[in-house]
């Protein structure tokens, strides 16, 4: 277990996980602090954006498997 969290591919998914509680954790600040709170349209806005980076992500994590897979060690 200790090697698949310490591998690249590992790191990646921790970011990851690490990246989505954060966002969490921002959208429930934003919603209190924010006098009116959290309208709908910025919250769409809020997502979407996320969305395009877990997908940017995503899609780096698999070329980075895909390259790692083809290299001869």
């Amino acid at each position: 277990m200790r090697d698949r969290l310490t591998s690249d591919l590992g790191v990646y998914a921790l970011s990851g996980v690490f990246s989505l509680v954060v966002f969490a954790v921002a959208l429930t600040v934003l919603s209190r602090t924010l006098p009116g709170g959290l309208g709908s349209r910025q919250l769409v806005g809020l997502v979407f954006g996320y969305l395009l980076f877990t997908g940017a992500y995503t899609a780096a994590w698999f070329i980075y498997t895909e390259i790692d897979s083809r290299e001869e060690l």
